[in-house]
């Protein structure tokens, strides 16, 4: 940012966008005129006033890449009725929209009232956002300054202005302070092992509790840092954010050989990166990780297919060349406790 001269600073008082004239539909048409100022980076309209059925309509869905953002507006206080509406919209444009990774929402110019303390509880179960737009009055102008107030920690809002506003930017050298010398090895080697082996990534140290490798805006590889190694949350090979897939099964039998568990979390990232497991340096010249992490790159191309269509599992094999005219009924398999891993171990 350019320096600014001392004779144009100014002070300014905190206003309210009802006590100059504007409206609810003024705000929503100010930001869809420009979605920057969402402060989510650069977004894409893909519709205003949604209709929903049953009645109601979404103020604002907007698209980066294949993340959905459902956008509520409302001057003034949050209050109880949109803040139950946005979660509407959200999870009717999860099934209207669905294989997309699903957000929503919440705009207000006060987030500090009676329901902060509900929408913060929310946040750590939905992927959810509150951001205040506060306006700021000058002599002859009106500043509006978005600022996140709210927010699902799983999200990755790296890049993004909103993530400087919510104090979440970090450096790689408070990183390096903050991990333990193995940890910084072993993201050294992961990060020198994807250039040698995927393709182009880049490292990103801002976020707040992990770091992130990232292929053009996405993040394919945040690394939760432990004491001897990761905890890696990863994309998955056949596009699933919901239900485990096949590749995720067939990768999770591969692993299970080498005592390398794989889990399933649906809830990170609003499903953009569900596969997560545990790797230390050794684990980097492992053949199944390699694989894994090849195939979960490949995923993030734009024009990447379902891993599991052109990768016929062992099982799929086994089918294809039995000659025999008699099968055995199968057997079903046991079932999988679903386990959440915590990134705090």
């Amino acid at each position: 940012m350019h320096p600014v001269d001392d004779a144009r600073i100014h002070s300014g008082q905190l206003t309210y966008l009802n006590s100059l004239g504007r409206n609810e539909h003024w705000l929503q048409d100010w930001l869809a005129e420009d979605l920057t100022r969402l402060g989510l980076g650069n977004l894409t309209t893909v519709e205003q006033e949604q209709t929903q059925a049953g009645g109601g309509s979404l103020d604002l869905l907007a698209a980066s890449e294949d993340t959905y953002y459902s956008v509520e507006v409302q001057l003034g206080e949050v209050d109880a009725n949109h803040g139950f509406r946005v979660f509407d919209y959200w999870a009717r444009n999860r099934r209207r929209y669905s294989g997309k990774k699903h957000v929503a929402v919440l705009v207000a110019e006060s987030a500090s009232g009676r329901y902060r303390t509900a929408l913060e509880e929310l946040a750590e179960f939905v992927p959810l956002l509150v951001v205040e737009l506060r306006s700021w009055r000058g002599g002859n102008e009106v500043i509006i300054v978005s600022e996140l107030v709210v927010q699902n920690r799983n999200l990755d809002l790296s890049g993004t202005p909103l993530a400087a506003t919510a104090g979440s930017t970090r450096t790689e050298e408070d990183w390096q302070e903050s991990m333990t010398q193995e940890a910084w090895e072993f993201k050294n080697q992961f990060v020198s092992w994807a250039h040698q082996n995927t393709g182009k990534v880049f490292v990103d140290y801002s976020p707040k509790s992990y770091v992130g490798v990232r292929v053009g805006r996405r993040v394919w590889a945040p690394l939760w840092p432990r004491r001897d190694g990761a905890y890696v949350y990863l994309p998955d090979p056949d596009h699933s954010k919901e239900e485990e897939s096949p590749a995720f099964n067939y990768f999770r039998d591969l692993l299970e050989e080498s005592s390398i568990s794989l889990a399933w979390n649906p809830s990170y990232n609003a499903g953009a990166n569900p596969i997560s497991l545990r790797l230390r340096k050794e684990d980097l010249h492992n053949d199944s990780v390699q694989k894994l992490l090849i195939a979960t790159y490949e995923a993030v191309a734009s024009d990447a297919v379902p891993w599991s269509t052109t990768n016929p599992t062992p099982a799929n094999s086994e089918i294809s060349n039995e000659v025999t005219t008699i099968r055995p009924t199968p057997t079903p398999p046991a079932a999988q406790e679903s386990i959440s891993p915590d990134p705090s171990i």
